[in-house]
C-alpha cells in the first residue's frame, strides 16, 4: 500500500509539474525557449514514468521518454547557443540595467545593430522638432534636456535618450546635449523599426523598459517640483 501511495504522489508530483509550468508559460512567467521551462517539463515527465513502474502503460511510457528526450535536446541546443554569445562588460551593464530580462540570444541580435560611442561635453543626442536618429542609451555621463529654450530635465547614466519617439519617426519633444564627455550606446532608429517588425517579443520588452524609465523621470519630476514649492512657500 505504503508503495501504490509513494509511485502515486510522484505520479501527481509530474501532473502538477505539467500543468504549473504550462499555466507559468501563458502567464508570461516563463519563457518557451528557456533553462526553465524545459528543466520543469524534464522533471515533470521523468515523474510521470516513475509512476508508471507501479501500473505500467506503453503508450504512456512513450508519451514521457520522448518528453525526456525533447527536453534534453531542447537544453543542449540552449547551453550550446548560449556558450557562444559573447558580450563585452559594457552590454552586461546595459542589459543588466534597463533589460535584465531579455532572452540572450535575443539580446545579442539587438546590440549587434548598435556601437558604443564616447561623446564629447555638448554632443546633440537629440534636436527638438527633429526626426530622432538614433535610440540612445547613456551608460556614463550626464545630458540636459532642453525644450522651447527651458531646461526642463538631466538624464544621468543607465538612461535611455529618444526612446519616446524613435519607434514612431516622430519629431524629438526635447534637445538633448551631453554636459561632460560620456560613454553611450547609439541604434539607428530606422534600423531599429525595421528589426523590430519581426521580433514583436523584443519591442514589447523594449516598450516595458520605456514605460519603466518615463515612470521613474514622472517621479523625479514630481519630487522636483513638490521640493520647489516648499522651498517656494517657506521663503
Amino acid at each position: 500500500m505504503g508503495g501504490v501511495d509513494f509511485y502515486n504522489a510522484i505520479g501527481i508530483a509530474g501532473v502538477a509539474l505539467y500543468l504549473g509550468s504550462y499555466a507559468a508559460l501563458q502567464a508570461g512567467f516563463l519563457r518557451g525557449q528557456g533553462y526553465a521551462y524545459a528543466s520543469v517539463n524534464l522533471a515533470a515527465a521523468s515523474c510521470v514514468l516513475i509512476s508508471l513502474v507501479q501500473d505500467f502503460n506503453l503508450s504512456s511510457a512513450i508519451i514521457q521518454i520522448s518528453w525526456i528526450s525533447i527536453s534534453i535536446v531542447g537544453i543542449t541546443r540552449l547551453y550550446l547557443l548560449y556558450r557562444r554569445l559573447k558580450f563585452s562588460p559594457e552590454e552586461l551593464s546595459l542589459l543588466s540595467a534597463v533589460l535584465p530580462d531579455m532572452p540572450k540570444e535575443h539580446a545579442r541580435a539587438l546590440l549587434n545593430l548598435g556601437f558604443w560611442i564616447s561623446g564629447e561635453q555638448g554632443t546633440v543626442l537629440t534636436e527638438e522638432h527633429q526626426p530622432v536618429t538614433h535610440l540612445v542609451y547613456l551608460a556614463e555621463g550626464e545630458a540636459f534636456v532642453e525644450s522651447g529654450n527651458h531646461l526642463v530635465a538631466l538624464v544621468r547614466r543607465h538612461s535611455f535618450v529618444g526612446e519616446v519617439t524613435c519607434l514612431t519617426g516622430e519629431p524629438a519633444s526635447g534637445t538633448v546635449v551631453l554636459t561632460m564627455p560620456s560613454l553611450y550606446f547609439a541604434i539607428e532608429a530606422e534600423q531599429l523599426r525595421s528589426f523590430l517588425k519581426s521580433r514583436s517579443d523584443v519591442r514589447d520588452m523594449l516598450e516595458l523598459a520605456f514605460a519603466k524609465q518615463l515612470r521613474r523621470n514622472l517621479v523625479a519630476l514630481n519630487n522636483t517640483v513638490s521640493r520647489q514649492a516648499a522651498f517656494a512657500g517657506g521663503a
